[in-house]
C-alpha cells in the first residue's frame, strides 16, 4: 500500500482540540515498537463460505481487532511453499482480496515465518497488518505450535496543542484506554520512556499546564486536568561530549556508597546497566572483564547498576562469584523501577556510559561500549586522558 488515507476527526474539549489522521502504515516504526496479539489456528473450514483453490494443509483461525473478526487461512504443505490468506473483507469469500505475503527465513536451524496482509476497517480505511509465527519444529515453543502471532501496523497520528505548542504523537490500531502516546518535548526525534510519555488516563505536566488524555468511544480527547502537577523534567541529553548525571548510591558487594563520577576522580568509569537474566548483558561480560583486566591499573573502573528485582540478592551475589565479576555493583531490588535507571531513561538493558571522574564529560555509549573492540577503545581513553594532564 503506497497510498495514504486520512480521516479527520475533531474533538473539542476545554478549549482544546486533538486532530486524528488515519495512517494506514508504518506507525509500528513511529511507536517504536509493538505488543502482539495471538490468532489459534483451531477454527473449522467452515469459517470460511469461499476458500482458495488448491489447498492442501490449510489451518484456520480468526484475527480480531475490535468487533471485528477476519478470518485466515495458513496452508503449510509438507512439500513447497506456505501460503497466507486473509479475508481482508471480512464477508468470508477468500478469493478476491488484496495478496497476503508469507516466507521464511532461517538462522540457527531453526525457522521464522512473516508475512503482511491488509484489513479493511470500514469507512475507506484499509490497513496493514503483520504477522509471523514460529517455527512449528521448535522444541521450546511447543505450546505455540498452532498459534499466528499479529499486530496493527497502521493507526492515527493525533495533532494537539500544549499551552500554545504544536505536537503530534502516534497510536498503533484503535486508541483505548492505557494506551501511551510519546510526545517529543524537545523536538529531537529520540523517544524517551521515562520523560516524554502521557499515558491516556492520568494526567501529566509537559509544558505547565496539567493535561490528561482521555478516550470518548474511538475518539481522543484532551482535557485540562482538575489535579495539578508539578512541570516534569525534560529527558537527559546523555549524548558523547555531554555531561553525565551525578548522584549518590550504596554499594551493594563493597562497603559504602558511591558519589558520581566524584568517587572516580583521575579515572575514567563505565556506567553498567544490566540484570543477571538479559541474555544481551551477560554475552558482553569477556569484552568487559578482558578490559577491566588489562586497564584496572591504569585507571579504567565499571560500576554495575543491577535492574535484578527483590529478593534476588542471594542470586546476584552467586552470579558475581561464579562470574569472577570484580567491580562494584549497585542493587535496589526494584526491577525496571529501578531509581537510577529512570533517572538515566533507561528502556532497555545493557545500557553502558563511559565518563570522565574528573570533568564528568562522557566519553562512550553504547555505540563505541559494545562488542570486542571495548578493550581497545578503552585504552585510546586512557591515553588521551594521560596526554591531557601532561599538558
Amino acid at each position: 500500500m503506497t497510498s495514504l488515507f486520512f480521516s479527520l476527526l475533531i474533538a473539542l474539549s476545554a478549549g482544546d482540540e486533538v486532530v486524528s489522521k488515519f495512517v494506514p502504515e508504518g506507525v509500528t516504526r513511529k511507536v517504536g515498537g509493538y505488543s502482539p496479539m495471538r490468532a489459534e489456528m483451531n477454527q473449522e473450514a467452515e469459517i470460511v463460505s469461499k476458500p482458495p483453490e488448491g489447498l492442501s494443509q490449510p489451518s484456520y483461525g480468526y484475527l480480531e481487532f475490535g468487533d471485528k473478526k477476519y478470518a485466515f487461512v495458513l496452508d503449510q504443505p509438507e512439500e513447497g511453499e506456505h501460503t497466507l490468506f486473509v479475508d481482508s473483507d471480512a464477508n468470508g469469500d477468500l478469493t478476491n482480496d488484496p495478496a497476503a505475503t508469507w516466507e521464511v527465513q532461517e538462522r540457527g536451524g531453526r525457522k521464522m515465518f512473516n508475512g503482511t496482509a491488509a484489513i479493511d476497517l470500514g469507512e475507506g480505511r484499509v490497513g496493514k497488518i503483520n504477522l509471523y509465527r514460529f517455527d512449528p519444529d521448535d522444541k521450546a515453543r511447543q505450546s505455540m505450535k498452532n498459534m499466528l502471532l499479529y499486530y496493527a501496523d497502521f493507526g492515527s497520528e493525533y495533532v494537539y496543542q500544549l499551552d500554545g505548542q504544536e505536537y503530534s504523537s502516534f497510536v498503533s490500531g484503535a486508541v483505548a484506554e492505557g494506551d501511551s502516546l510519546w510526545i517529543d518535548r524537545d523536538k529531537n526525534g529520540d523517544q524517551s520512556y521515562h520523560f516524554e510519555r502521557a499515558e491516556i488516563g492520568k494526567p501529566f505536566n509537559f509544558t505547565g499546564t496539567t493535561y490528561v488524555f482521555n478516550v470518548d468511544g474511538a475518539t481522543l480527547k484532551l482535557d485540562k486536568s482538575d489535579e495539578a502537577l508539578p512541570l516534569a523534567p525534560m529527558p537527559p541529553n546523555l549524548a558523547l561530549g555531554e555531561q553525565s548525571l551525578t548522584f549518590t548510591a550504596k554499594l551493594f558487594n563493597e562497603e559504602g556508597e558511591v558519589e558520581f563520577p566524584k568517587s572516580y576522580a583521575g579515572k575514567i568509569v563505565m556506567l553498567d546497566f544490566w540484570a543477571t537474566w538479559c541474555g544481551p548483558c551477560i554475552g558482553e561480560i569477556p569484552n568487559m572483564k578482558a578490559a577491566y583486566d588489562t586497564w584496572h591499573d591504569e585507571g579504567f573502573e565499571i560500576l554495575g547498576i543491577s535492574f535484578d528485582s527483590e529478593g534476588m540478592e542471594e542470586k546476584l551475589t552467586d552470579f558475581l562469584k561464579e562470574r569472577e565479576l570484580a567491580w562494584p555493583q549497585i542493587y535496589e531490588g526494584k526491577g525496571w523501577d529501578t531509581s537510577l535507571g529512570k533517572l538515566h531513561d533507561v528502556a532497555g538493558i545493557p545500557f553502558v556510559l563511559l565518563v570522565d571522574g574528573d570533568s564528568g564529560e562522557i566519553l562512550g555509549t553504547s555505540r563505541q561500549l559494545r562488542g570486542e573492540g571495548l578493550s581497545e577503545f578503552i585504552g585510546e581513553q586512557l591515553a588521551k586522558k594521560k596526554e591531557a594532564g601532561s599538558k
